[in-house]
């Protein structure tokens, strides 16, 4: 599948959120509904995955159309690539037309709420509905309490690796649910560097900034810290916590003891046969599988404390603050979430993980491993990204660190270095940015100077 799917399509969010922020204008911005010779048009964006994902969505918005005939409702479907979506959606959102329901992807939740963009949408699921759900889905797209955005899919990562290259190293995996110590796993990949095979696979060439938050971040959740502090845009003291340069120092042994590449040339090295370990997601499992057969397994990332984290988090689904009809914009998302007429045909041209409970009674492969993983990790021990809307400025500088990180730098000097990067641009928004804008605002309302 496409690795959009996972964790890159956050770079969708940052240059559009650059303008939007600007441009908050609520409800009060809808448009008239659009009208096409009798029939109500419901605008619909999305992004441009692979043609599998493309070609199911068309179908997708293809039944909407015919299941609505009757009501003379019609779903135009547009599709944009990676690299126009962001400005699309900027130009859109600055001329007060924004199409009635947009895709994004989850971090950018949060952001788009702030600057006003994104409509509720609780009353148009029950709680029942909401249940159905798994609870990583719901989490992302909440934002004080209130839900803003559903998916019809999402992710996961997993630690795969080969049953024959490890019992070669005298290697055994994890029986245990909630997977290896932080020592348990560098005592086996001391074993197998010992053995002669490279031990791990990081993806460290990866070009996106996101994989890095992604994938790592529960290296810093599982050992006691944070990205962001919780009750406040802070991130000074949180990212060099000392919990965080713990387990980030542990981390950057990995690469300091030649356990995993930092600048790997193969970018399938263990579908290929040269490591042990795969640190990867959900959109590998096919390919692993395939290559591997019986001898893939699978298990937990490994934990820095007492209990295992896993991230998660895909695209999910928006009606717009600018929707001509809310409702009729809801009723394609309720559509594209259903776990029939939406997560069904996607997760079968995708490969992500079902967002709904009640769909993975369609897919038997989650009986077992490496699936049955991936939606035990989304139910028990996955943990969404920050919802803020500093999460553009945060995953970018956290990002830069990591890849510095294990390239050798001082851990605490780079952690400090990343918070001052992070606070400057929160501290000039807080002081004098939007919130500044919305008290002056507030002020003249009441006739305050």
């Amino acid at each position: 599948m496409s690795v959009l799917c996972g964790y890159p399509g956050f770079r969708v969010l940052t240059g559009v959120l650059s303008v939007v922020l600007l441009l908050s204008c609520g409800a009060g911005c809808r448009r008239a509904p659009t009208d096409d010779g009798g029939k109500k048009v419901i605008r619909v964006w999305s992004h441009q995955g692979q043609e599998a994902e493309n070609r199911a969505m068309r179908g997708i918005a293809k039944a909407f159309n015919q299941a609505h005939a009757e009501r003379g409702l019609r779903v135009d479907l547009s599709f944009f690539p990676d690299f126009q979506y962001a400005e699309k959606l900027a130009i859109a959102a600055a001329a007060r037309d924004l199409p009635d329901a947009f895709e994004l992807d989850g971090p950018a939740v949060a952001r788009l709420v702030d600057a006003g963009l994104l409509a509720q949408l609780d009353a148009y699921f029950d709680r029942a509905e909401r249940d159905d759900f798994l609870p990583t889905i719901i989490a992302q797209g909440t934002v004080d309490g209130k839900l803003y955005a559903l998916g019809a899919f999402d992710s996961a990562v997993v630690l795969y690796y080969d049953r024959d290259l490890l019992a070669k190293a005298g290697v055994k995996p994890s029986t245990d649910d909630e997977g290896w110590t932080w020592d348990e796993f560098v005592q086996a990949c001391e074993r197998l560097q010992a053995a002669g095979i490279e031990p791990l696979a990081m993806h460290m060439d990866d070009s996106a900034d996101e994989w890095f938050t992604y994938a790592f971040s529960p290296v810093v959740w599982s050992g006691g810290g944070h990205l962001i502090a919780s009750d406040a845009p802070r991130v000074r003291g949180v990212l060099a916590s000392k919990e965080n340069l713990r387990s980030l120092r542990a981390w950057q042994d990995v690469f300091t003891r030649k356990f995993a590449a930092t600048d790997p040339v193969d970018p399938n090295p263990f579908g290929n046969g040269k490591v042990a370990m795969d640190w990867t997601g959900h959109w590998m499992a096919r390919a692993h599988l395939e290559k591997k057969g019986d001898r893939l397994g699978a298990m937990r990332l490994p934990r820095m404390g007492e209990k295992p984290v896993a991230p998660c988090g895909s695209w999910c689904w928006g009606v717009s603050t600018q929707a001509g009809d809310p409702e009729l914009a809801a009723l394609w998302v309720r559509w594209v979430t259903d776990a029939k007429t939406g997560v069904e045909p996607l997760v079968r041209a995708n490969g992500a993980v079902p967002a709904r409970r009640s769909a993975f009674a369609a897919f038997p492969e989650y009986s077992e491993n490496p699936y049955r993983l991936f939606r035990e990790q989304l139910e028990t021990t996955a943990r969404p990204r920050p919802r803020t809307p500093f999460y553009a400025t945060l995953t970018g500088r956290f990002a830069a660190a990591l890849r510095d990180i294990a390239r050798g730098a001082d851990v605490e000097a780079r952690l400090k270095q990343a918070e001052d990067e992070v606070q400057s641009v929160i501290d000039r928004r807080v002081g004098g940015g939007k919130i500044k804008r919305e008290e002056k605002e507030a002020a003249e309302q009441e006739g305050r100077p």
